[in-house]
Protein backbone atom coordinates (compact mmCIF):
# COMPACT_ATOMS: atom_id res chain seq x y z
CA UNK A 1 0.00 0.00 0.00
CA UNK A 2 1.38 3.37 -0.97
CA UNK A 3 1.28 6.23 1.52
CA UNK A 4 2.08 9.91 1.28
CA UNK A 5 5.21 10.41 3.34
CA UNK A 6 6.68 13.54 4.89
CA UNK A 7 10.46 13.34 4.46
CA UNK A 8 11.48 16.67 5.97
CA UNK A 9 9.50 17.05 9.20
CA UNK A 10 12.17 15.47 11.43
CA UNK A 11 14.98 17.84 12.34
CA UNK A 12 16.19 20.31 14.93
CA UNK A 13 17.09 23.28 12.79
CA UNK A 14 16.16 26.89 13.40
CA UNK A 15 13.28 26.67 10.92
CA UNK A 16 11.89 23.44 12.42
CA UNK A 17 11.42 25.21 15.77
CA UNK A 18 9.61 28.30 14.50
CA UNK A 19 5.88 29.02 14.72
CA UNK A 20 3.81 27.26 12.01
CA UNK A 21 1.75 30.39 11.33
CA UNK A 22 4.88 32.46 10.74
CA UNK A 23 6.23 29.82 8.39
CA UNK A 24 3.00 29.72 6.37
CA UNK A 25 2.95 33.53 6.11
CA UNK A 26 6.64 33.73 5.15
CA UNK A 27 6.22 30.97 2.54
CA UNK A 28 3.25 32.77 0.99
CA UNK A 29 5.10 36.11 0.85
CA UNK A 30 8.30 34.55 -0.55
CA UNK A 31 6.51 32.49 -3.21
CA UNK A 32 4.32 35.41 -4.31
CA UNK A 33 7.23 37.84 -4.70
CA UNK A 34 9.49 35.17 -6.18
CA UNK A 35 6.97 34.03 -8.77
CA UNK A 36 6.37 37.57 -10.06
CA UNK A 37 9.98 38.48 -10.91
CA UNK A 38 10.69 38.86 -14.62
CA UNK A 39 14.39 39.71 -14.89
CA UNK A 40 17.38 37.46 -14.46
CA UNK A 41 18.97 39.44 -11.62
CA UNK A 42 15.88 39.07 -9.44
CA UNK A 43 15.55 35.39 -10.44
CA UNK A 44 19.16 34.75 -9.37
CA UNK A 45 18.37 36.36 -6.03
CA UNK A 46 15.25 34.19 -5.59
CA UNK A 47 17.33 31.08 -6.20
CA UNK A 48 20.08 32.23 -3.80
CA UNK A 49 17.54 32.98 -1.05
CA UNK A 50 15.93 29.57 -1.59
CA UNK A 51 19.33 27.93 -1.09
CA UNK A 52 19.83 29.94 2.12
CA UNK A 53 16.48 28.69 3.45
CA UNK A 54 17.40 25.09 2.53
CA UNK A 55 20.74 25.39 4.34
CA UNK A 56 19.04 26.92 7.39
CA UNK A 57 16.54 24.04 7.50
CA UNK A 58 19.34 21.42 7.13
CA UNK A 59 17.28 19.42 4.65
CA UNK A 60 18.48 15.90 3.72
CA UNK A 61 20.53 16.49 0.60
CA UNK A 62 19.59 13.38 -1.40
CA UNK A 63 15.85 13.70 -0.71
CA UNK A 64 16.01 17.37 -1.63
CA UNK A 65 17.77 16.58 -4.91
CA UNK A 66 15.12 13.96 -5.68
CA UNK A 67 12.34 16.51 -5.17
CA UNK A 68 14.13 19.06 -7.34
CA UNK A 69 14.57 16.40 -10.01
CA UNK A 70 10.80 15.99 -10.36
CA UNK A 71 10.36 19.77 -10.65
CA UNK A 72 13.13 20.15 -13.19
CA UNK A 73 11.82 17.23 -15.23
CA UNK A 74 8.93 19.48 -16.29
CA UNK A 75 11.23 22.49 -16.70
CA UNK A 76 13.33 20.38 -19.08
CA UNK A 77 10.49 20.46 -21.62
CA UNK A 78 10.48 24.27 -21.42
CA UNK A 79 14.14 24.23 -22.47
CA UNK A 80 13.15 22.22 -25.56
CA UNK A 81 10.50 24.67 -26.78
CA UNK A 82 10.85 28.16 -25.26
CA UNK A 83 14.34 29.14 -26.61
CA UNK A 84 13.05 28.47 -30.15
CA UNK A 85 9.62 30.03 -29.77
CA UNK A 86 10.39 33.56 -28.58
CA UNK A 87 11.41 36.30 -31.03
CA UNK A 88 14.76 38.04 -30.58
CA UNK A 89 18.44 37.93 -31.48
CA UNK A 90 19.55 34.59 -33.01
CA UNK A 91 21.84 32.59 -30.69
CA UNK A 92 22.26 29.21 -32.42
CA UNK A 93 20.45 27.10 -34.99
CA UNK A 94 19.40 23.42 -34.99
CA UNK A 95 18.06 22.45 -38.40
CA UNK A 96 15.16 24.74 -39.27
CA UNK A 97 14.88 26.02 -35.68
CA UNK A 98 16.70 29.07 -34.32
CA UNK A 99 17.15 29.73 -30.61
CA UNK A 100 17.15 33.35 -29.49
CA UNK A 101 19.00 35.09 -26.69
CA UNK A 102 15.71 36.33 -25.31
CA UNK A 103 14.25 32.81 -25.32
CA UNK A 104 17.21 31.36 -23.43
CA UNK A 105 17.11 34.23 -20.92
CA UNK A 106 13.36 33.75 -20.40
CA UNK A 107 13.77 30.01 -19.76
CA UNK A 108 16.69 30.67 -17.40
CA UNK A 109 14.52 33.05 -15.36
CA UNK A 110 11.76 30.42 -15.07
CA UNK A 111 14.30 27.76 -14.04
CA UNK A 112 15.97 29.90 -11.37
CA UNK A 113 12.86 31.26 -9.74
CA UNK A 114 11.04 27.90 -9.84
CA UNK A 115 13.90 26.16 -8.07
CA UNK A 116 14.27 29.02 -5.59
CA UNK A 117 10.58 29.00 -4.68
CA UNK A 118 10.54 25.19 -4.37
CA UNK A 119 13.58 25.29 -2.07
CA UNK A 120 11.99 27.94 0.15
CA UNK A 121 8.59 26.20 0.23
CA UNK A 122 10.23 22.88 1.08
CA UNK A 123 12.22 24.52 3.87
CA UNK A 124 9.29 26.41 5.37
CA UNK A 125 6.26 24.18 4.71
CA UNK A 126 7.54 20.60 4.34
CA UNK A 127 9.39 20.81 7.67
CA UNK A 128 6.19 20.66 9.70
CA UNK A 129 3.45 18.07 10.02
CA UNK A 130 0.18 18.75 8.23
CA UNK A 131 -1.62 19.06 11.57
CA UNK A 132 0.81 21.82 12.57
CA UNK A 133 0.25 23.56 9.26
CA UNK A 134 -3.52 23.47 9.83
CA UNK A 135 -3.04 25.00 13.27
CA UNK A 136 -0.75 27.62 11.76
CA UNK A 137 -3.36 28.51 9.15
CA UNK A 138 -5.97 28.90 11.88
CA UNK A 139 -3.59 31.18 13.85
CA UNK A 140 -3.42 33.41 10.75
CA UNK A 141 -7.24 33.62 10.80
CA UNK A 142 -7.59 31.89 7.47
CA UNK A 143 -11.30 30.91 7.15
CA UNK A 144 -12.14 27.75 9.12
CA UNK A 145 -13.84 26.17 6.11
CA UNK A 146 -10.62 26.39 4.12
CA UNK A 147 -8.59 24.92 7.00
CA UNK A 148 -11.04 22.04 7.43
CA UNK A 149 -11.02 21.36 3.70
CA UNK A 150 -7.21 21.25 3.68
CA UNK A 151 -6.93 18.92 6.69
CA UNK A 152 -9.71 16.58 5.55
CA UNK A 153 -8.21 16.38 2.07
CA UNK A 154 -4.86 15.36 3.48
CA UNK A 155 -6.42 12.83 5.87
CA UNK A 156 -8.71 11.15 3.33
CA UNK A 157 -6.24 10.97 0.49
CA UNK A 158 -4.72 8.14 2.56
CA UNK A 159 -8.11 6.55 3.18
CA UNK A 160 -9.18 6.70 -0.48
CA UNK A 161 -5.77 5.38 -1.52
CA UNK A 162 -6.27 2.39 0.78
CA UNK A 163 -9.76 1.74 -0.62
CA UNK A 164 -8.51 1.96 -4.21
CA UNK A 165 -5.68 -0.52 -3.70
CA UNK A 166 -8.05 -2.86 -1.87
CA UNK A 167 -10.46 -2.89 -4.83
CA UNK A 168 -7.63 -3.26 -7.35
CA UNK A 169 -6.25 -6.21 -5.37
CA UNK A 170 -9.71 -7.81 -5.46
CA UNK A 171 -9.82 -7.33 -9.24
CA UNK A 172 -6.35 -8.88 -9.59
CA UNK A 173 -7.49 -11.93 -7.61
CA UNK A 174 -10.31 -12.28 -10.19
CA UNK A 175 -7.62 -12.59 -12.89
CA UNK A 176 -7.90 -8.99 -14.08
CA UNK A 177 -4.81 -7.92 -16.03
CA UNK A 178 -4.68 -4.32 -17.31
CA UNK A 179 -4.26 -4.08 -21.07
CA UNK A 180 -5.06 -1.55 -23.77
CA UNK A 181 -8.57 -2.79 -24.45
CA UNK A 182 -12.19 -1.93 -23.72
CA UNK A 183 -12.49 -4.33 -20.78
CA UNK A 184 -9.61 -2.64 -18.96
CA UNK A 185 -11.19 0.79 -19.46
CA UNK A 186 -14.53 -0.51 -18.19
CA UNK A 187 -12.89 -2.07 -15.14
CA UNK A 188 -11.07 1.14 -14.21
CA UNK A 189 -14.27 3.14 -14.73
CA UNK A 190 -16.01 0.71 -12.37
CA UNK A 191 -13.20 1.15 -9.82
CA UNK A 192 -13.49 4.94 -9.99
CA UNK A 193 -17.27 4.77 -9.63
CA UNK A 194 -17.08 2.47 -6.62
CA UNK A 195 -14.40 4.68 -5.08
CA UNK A 196 -16.71 7.69 -5.42
CA UNK A 197 -19.63 5.81 -3.84
CA UNK A 198 -17.51 4.57 -0.94
CA UNK A 199 -16.07 8.08 -0.46
CA UNK A 200 -19.54 9.58 -0.11
CA UNK A 201 -20.60 6.85 2.30
CA UNK A 202 -17.41 7.26 4.35
CA UNK A 203 -17.80 11.06 4.46
CA UNK A 204 -21.36 10.80 5.79
CA UNK A 205 -20.36 8.32 8.51
CA UNK A 206 -17.33 10.41 9.56
CA UNK A 207 -19.39 13.60 9.70
CA UNK A 208 -22.06 11.93 11.87
CA UNK A 209 -19.36 10.56 14.19
CA UNK A 210 -17.80 14.02 14.54
CA UNK A 211 -21.17 15.60 15.33
CA UNK A 212 -21.74 12.93 18.02
CA UNK A 213 -18.37 13.90 19.57
CA UNK A 214 -19.33 17.59 19.77
CA UNK A 215 -17.40 18.95 16.77
CA UNK A 216 -18.18 22.66 16.38
CA UNK A 217 -16.19 23.45 13.23
CA UNK A 218 -12.78 24.21 14.78
CA UNK A 219 -9.82 21.87 15.20
CA UNK A 220 -7.92 22.24 18.44
CA UNK A 221 -4.27 21.36 18.92
CA UNK A 222 -2.40 20.19 21.99
CA UNK A 223 0.82 21.79 20.72
CA UNK A 224 1.89 25.13 22.20
CA UNK A 225 1.91 27.89 19.57
CA UNK A 226 3.65 30.64 21.52
CA UNK A 227 5.51 33.32 19.57
CA UNK A 228 9.24 33.65 20.24
CA UNK A 229 12.00 35.95 19.03
CA UNK A 230 13.12 33.46 16.38
CA UNK A 231 9.67 33.68 14.76
CA UNK A 232 10.00 37.44 14.33
CA UNK A 233 13.55 36.93 13.03
CA UNK A 234 12.26 34.55 10.35
CA UNK A 235 9.58 37.07 9.38
CA UNK A 236 12.13 39.90 9.14
CA UNK A 237 14.46 37.77 7.00
CA UNK A 238 11.59 36.89 4.66
CA UNK A 239 10.54 40.54 4.36
CA UNK A 240 14.15 41.54 3.59
CA UNK A 241 14.42 38.84 0.90
CA UNK A 242 11.10 39.85 -0.66
CA UNK A 243 12.08 43.51 -0.60
CA UNK A 244 15.33 42.69 -2.40
CA UNK A 245 13.34 40.86 -5.11
CA UNK A 246 11.10 43.89 -5.60
CA UNK A 247 14.03 46.34 -5.74
CA UNK A 248 15.91 44.18 -8.27
CA UNK A 249 12.74 43.76 -10.32
CA UNK A 250 11.87 47.44 -10.56
CA UNK A 251 15.37 48.96 -10.78
CA UNK A 252 16.91 46.20 -12.97
CA UNK A 253 20.03 46.00 -10.81
CA UNK A 254 22.48 43.39 -12.06
CA UNK A 255 23.93 40.79 -9.67
CA UNK A 256 26.54 38.09 -10.28
CA UNK A 257 26.25 34.70 -8.55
Amino acid sequence: MQQITEHFISGNSFIHSTHPGFRVGCAFMFSLCGALVTNISAAECVFACGVIFALAARLPFLKLIKRLFFVNFFIFFLWIFLPFSRPGDPLFTIGPFTATTQGVAYTTIITLKSNGVILAMTSLISTMAVQQMGAGMQSLHIPDKFCRLFLFTWRYVHVMSTEFYKMRRAATMRNFQPRTNLRTYQTYAWLMGMLLVRSLDRAQRVWQAMICRGFTGTFHTLNSLEVHGRDWFLLIISIVFSTVFIVLEFYKIGVLL
